[in-house]
């Protein structure tokens, strides 16, 4: 039932703020809004409708990019119901899925066009350079759950695959210019056109300025943000046949960080104001051919280089990805298979942070996946079961296999089901580095006081250790869903139980012997000789495979379309994540938790030139040492002429200054308060 929109009306009259650019989603129905109708691939590593996904999957169009006012992809993905999006300061995040968020989260996989930004050294993604030119993104394809069979490792938790727009779609010129109370400018240029009658192209650059936070935890806040960017894509379609893309860009960024580490004799985490310097850089191209009406292949070749600095951490990375798939079918049957090579070249400079025990400079891994599809009942019942080989430099052959259902009785009706094994390859953090932690206090260890404060709050030498004896983390997901479509509503339901073997610990390792001299210097009364016997002990944490972890909960998403020009979305995500602990060790990242979001979006159109975007999210979590919080992102655009528009954006509203990230035991992690933020948009397309 469509609604009078006169009921709409008093919506807009609360909203105390609002963004403008192009707006092209009045004609779309509910299932294009809410990107049912997609043909999304990274759930299959082939086009498919995304309704009939046997995978939690959300499509983030490009209308809901562009109307929502974000200015970052981190910003983009906060609109994604089920996903953990946390912001540390103005520049760093903690995302994740179905686990738990951390600034290095490592079972997350994140792609631009299928090419992986993983790093192997801290299996995390630098969101603060993550620069994809927002207005150029043709969909964000989120799958919340395992996708080890298509991907490879460290696919535990979730794939985020950043789709471009082909350059065809981009011919022409494009300007927008940004600024407001935490921006000082924020600046894009794109221009796009044919390549004879053969292809098309685009160039575009990238400036942004953008200020610190108000006010920090433990420092002064430091977060800000000097970043330009170049890039291009050129798309080619000599013929019906075969098609090709290349693309490319660089990105220089300096980013004001808090951080904090052990320097000196007092063993003590000390806390900094440092600027990090990266210059990071990818090129990819890909080669398609249709080799039959039931067949085609494609070969992809991506190279990858990121080298970031501060004062007591050197970094340099570089990788070179060579993926090769094919797709037919014949009859009930599909069929996918493919092989792919991954070569990684790693420097990471010694510091007073950190050493490493072996030199691995470089790495390899290498794999092949084979996934079959056959329609037992026509247009009712499906079965997909395959699996992924991965061998690796560390650990060695890796299997990753998948059995999934999809049922669909009518064609507005689908449940699906699927039971899946993924693994995460250990970091070289944990393989094979030595960091320098936050020191322990005699107090931690002794049964009693010295009855000497300085003494009691001596901190010992503590190491954190890499251990080559580390294995990969296994993980058994049991995930069940349900959909449902209707003209102007649908429903969106996915349930899962994960249970997860070898998962890697911290093992406190205090060499009990070494304290039993010190102790008789104490009891005879020799306190200088006891401090300068401190000065050669030490305390080991080394991370062991030892552990096991449960992971349950469930994703609901209610779409409703009460008007034309009116789509909505309300959700609700609830984990739970546990630890099965043997003695003496302690988690690395996180803890025994619950995470609960509840989660609105609504998109309206009126006056046929304006456009009201906002969403509301609800957080309540034990998993960060944060109050929970509600933050409002609203935007009002208004598209003037065929040429010009405009967009005010208020974020972060309703939760004043308030924290999303306060895991400060995380070496280097040091947060600052979030604010509001006002931002004012001017755009241009000629």
């Amino acid at each position: 039932m469509k609604l009078s929109q006169r009921f709409l009306w008093p919506l807009l009259l609360i909203c105390p703020v609002a963004v403008a650019s192009p707006f092209e989603d009045e004609d779309l129905d509910l299932d294009a809004l809410m990107g049912m109708d997609v043909q999304a691939t990274s759930a299959m590593k082939r086009a498919q409708s995304a309704f009939d996904t046997a995978s939690s999957i959300y499509v983030l169009s490009k209308e809901q990019i562009t109307n929502s006012g974000a200015t970052s992809v981190p910003e983009a993905l906060k609109m994604v119901p089920g996903l953990i999006v946390r912001q540390l300061d103005n520049n760093q995040w903690a995302i994740s899925s179905r686990g738990i968020a951390s600034r290095f989260s490592s079972k997350l996989l994140v792609m631009i066009d299928g090419q992986s930004l993983y790093t192997p050294k801290f299996a995390a993604v630098y969101w603060e350079t993550l620069n994809v030119p927002l207005y150029d993104i043709e969909r964000i394809e989120v799958i919340r759950g395992q996708g080890g069979l298509l991907w490879g490792s460290d696919a535990n938790n979730g794939v985020i695959n950043i789709i471009t727009k082909n350059s065809l779609d981009t011919r022409g010129g494009f300007a927008n210019v940004t600024t407001g109370n935490q921006i000082n400018a924020d600046i894009n240029l794109r221009y796009g056109g044919d390549i004879s009658n053969q292809g098309s192209y685009r160039l575009y650059g990238h400036l942004k300025n953008a200020k610190e936070s108000k006010k920090g935890i433990s420092l002064p806040p430091n977060d800000t943000t000097k970043q330009h960017s170049l890039g291009f894509r050129a798309d080619f379609t000599p013929s019906d046949e075969w098609s090709g893309l290349i693309q490319g860009d660089v990105t220089h960024s300096t980013l004001g960080q808090n951080y904090r580490g052990v320097i000196d004799e007092s063993n003590e985490n000390i806390a900094f104001s440092d600027d990090l310097k990266r210059t990071d850089s990818r090129i990819m191209a890909r080669l398609e051919n249709r080799m039959s009406p039931d067949a085609n292949q494609m070969l992809q070749l991506s190279w990858l280089k990121q080298n970031g600095s501060q004062d007591y951490i050197k970094e340099d990375f570089e990788s070179i990805d060579i993926d090769y798939q094919m797709n037919f079918i014949y009859q009930s049957l599909q069929l996918d298979w493919g092989l792919n090579y991954r070569y990684n070249s790693i420097s990471f400079a010694e510091s007073l942070f950190l050493d490493s025990d072996k030199d691995f400079d470089d790495l390899t891994q290498f794999g092949v996946l084979v996934q079959a599809q056959y329609n037992v009942t026509p247009d009712k019942l499906d079965f997909i079961i395959g699996t992924k080989a991965d061998h690796n430099d560390l650990t060695g052959w890796e299997n990753q296999p998948s059995a999934r259902f999809i049922y669909k009785p009518t064609q507005n009706h689908l449940t699906w089901g699927a039971v899946s094994q993924s693994v995460r390859t250990p970091t070289l953090i944990e393989f094979n580095d030595n960091f320098r932690v936050n020191g322990t206090k005699i107090k931690e260890l002794a049964v009693i006081s010295s009855g000497i404060q300085a003494l009691d709050n001596y901190r010992i030498a503590t190491y954190l250790n890499g251990n080559d004896k580390v294995k990969s983390e296994k993980y058994l997901s049991y995930e069940l869903g349900y959909r449902f479509s209707d003209n102007d509503w649908s429903v969106d339901l996915s349930t899962y139980y994960t249970d997860a073997k070898n998962v890697a610990v911290i093992d406190m390792n205090a060499h009990d012997e070494q304290f039993g001299p010190i102790l008789d210097l104490f009891l005879a009364g020799r306190i200088p000789e006891v401090f300068q016997a401190l000065t050669t002990t030490r305390i080991d944490l080394d991370f062991a495979s030892v552990a096991d972890t449960t992971t349950k909960g469930f994703d609901v998403l209610l779409s409703w379309q009460p008007l034309d020009n009116l789509n909505t979305e309300l959700g609700y995500s609830y984990t739970k994540y546990t630890y099965d602990l043997p003695p003496r060790v302690e988690p690395a990242i996180g803890y025994d938790s619950k995470n609960r979001q509840l989660f609105a979006k609504a998109n309206y159109t009126f006056l046929t030139d304006h456009n009201v975007f906002a969403t509301l999210r609800a957080e309540n979590s034990n998993a960060y040492n944060t109050d929970s919080y509600t933050t409002l992102d609203i935007t009002w655009n208004w598209q003037i002429s065929p040429v010009w528009a405009t967009a005010l954006s208020g974020k972060n509203l309703f939760a004043g200054s308030h924290i999303e990230y306060n895991n400060t035991r995380e070496t280097y992690t040091l947060p600052n308060y979030i604010d509001e933020c006002i931002t004012f948009t001017v755009s241009a397309t000629f």
